[in-house]
């Protein structure tokens, strides 16, 4: 395992140096690059290379350096108990800047990814002597990778570039894509990476992206949209497919194994388990990183199974609790890995779904996705049809769904617009700008094209 991990970084290296995406080189070994397209073991080596630096850093990092951790403590999800100047403190109090390194790192190690995405589609279009099979894995892959980097940008800046090519001249003037052809691009490279991709994995192995990965992030690019016949198309047919149904036992859902799990990220050693286990699960009382919200922890109804079983407690000396994601249960390493890290699941294809029915006049439908969701964990059917009812009803079973995966709760906030309402109520000092995190000001600086700067910063 550790020889193959090495591999991969050497592959990576070769293949992918480059700078920040507004001054990318050029690679510095043309000759491997080559040379890692004419294998199929290589080039499948090197993607995993892209996976492994999408796990380490930028949105769907699950350690302290992810959004998991920023924007659960940007809203209501997380209490930063760090010094006033760390940057979960800056998110936790709203005191970030332009200049805030977290800010920054996400944007550049993001950009970065893209970049390496962008290297491995061009080196695929070259290439004359991989398999037909992992060729079209490859780009399918590359090309979802691409739609999903850019929608968590999107939805964190509001209007960015959409990088498509690794042509550093090009790139390092490159200014803000509009709106609506962002949404034109994730759609056309998500559309194109469903031809591609293989129709699914079985469970324990969805560490790679699949036709059922591709059609469930279409149904939240769609969702977005308010395009709510395309949402019910896509999340139906995940829905539909027998091999991913939600795991009756919710202790079960986050396992590798899981019959829920969409796509996930594997850990680079077989012996290692997630960073949101290693992160999140407290090792001291009071707790010196983070502890959930007792916002969210008392926003949980009586007898939800996720309020037993996906929250752990640890008191102090004095008696104090504090509370804390245990959505993950294994904090350290095991003999084999117990737990990859979910990045897409069935459940939240129900709750999209719930929300087009609710948005097309069709109650009765919506609160069937929505009491699938209820029953599993132990709460009683809901039977009110009211609108107004229903989506506040959805958003809260978000909340209490997703919480500190990925920053949802600050993404289905926005969507509902609800942000400034909620937040308000438990951080007086929110503004409505905060909707969106500022440009980074060293890219700014770098690339006055990406000018002007987001509203109020």
């Amino acid at each position: 395992m550790k020889k193959i991990h090495l591999l991969v970084i050497l592959i990576v290296s070769f293949l992918f140096s480059c700078k920040d995406f507004t001054d990318v080189g050029l690679p510095n070994d043309q000759i491997t690059r080559v040379t890692v397209f004419k294998d199929d073991a290589l080039a499948l080596s090197a993607m995993s290379g892209v996976y492994r630096s999408v796990e380490s850093s930028g949105f769907l990092s699950g350690g302290s350096s992810g959004t998991s951790v920023y924007l659960g403590c940007y809203t209501d999800e997380l209490t930063s108990y760090a010094s006033a100047t760390a940057d979960t403190s800056l998110f936790y109090l709203l005191t970030h800047q332009t200049d805030t390194p977290r800010i920054n790192s996400i944007w550049s190690a993001t950009y970065k990814e893209i970049y390496y995405i962008n290297a491995m589609i061009e080196g695929l279009q070259q290439s004359t002597q991989l398999s037909d099979k992992v060729k079209n894995q490859l780009m399918g892959e590359s090309l979802f990778m691409r739609a999903i980097l850019h929608f968590y940008l999107l939805n964190t800046f509001g209007e960015i570039p959409y990088i498509t090519t690794t042509d550093y001249q090009q790139n390092k003037t490159v200014s803000r894509t509009d709106k609506e052809l962002i949404y034109k691009n994730l759609e056309s490279d998500l559309k194109n990476a469903l031809e591609k991709l293989p129709d699914t994995y079985n469970k324990g192995f969805r560490v790679r992206p699949s036709k059922v990965s591709a059609k469930a992030l279409l149904a939240r690019v769609y969702q977005n949209q308010k395009k709510w016949d395309e949402v019910i198309k896509y999340s139906s047919e995940v829905i539909s497919d027998p091999s991913y149904t939600m795991e009756n036992n919710i202790d079960k859902t986050f396992l590798k194994e899981s019959s829920s799990a969409i796509w996930q990220l594997m850990p680079y050693d077989n012996t290692y388990n997630t960073q949101q286990g290693n992160y999140f699960i407290l090792r001291t009382a009071p707790p010196t990183t983070v502890s959930l919200s007792l916002d969210l922890v008392n926003d949980f109804e009586n007898n939800d199974k996720r309020r037993t079983q996906w929250i752990g407690e640890k008191k102090d000396a004095s008696g104090n609790s504090y509370f804390y994601s245990y959505k993950y249960k294994q904090q350290t390493n095991t003999t084999s890995t117990l737990e990859y890290s979910i990045i897409l699941r069935v459940e939240e294809q129900f709750l999209l779904r719930a929300e087009a029915y609710i948005e097309k006049g069709q109650p009765s439908l919506a609160l069937l996705d929505l009491n699938k969701i209820r029953s599993r964990v132990n709460l009683p059917s809901i039977s009110n049809t009211d609108k107004t009812f229903l989506l506040e009803a959805l958003l809260k079973e978000r909340r209490t769904e997703f919480f500190t995966e990925w920053g949802q709760r600050f993404y289905d906030l926005k969507h509902f617009g609800k942000l400034e309402d909620k937040m308000t109520l438990v951080k007086p000092n929110w503004k409505n700008h905060y909707q969106l995190l500022p440009i980074p000001e060293k890219e700014l600086l770098l690339n006055p094209k990406l000018a002007p700067q987001n509203a109020g910063y």
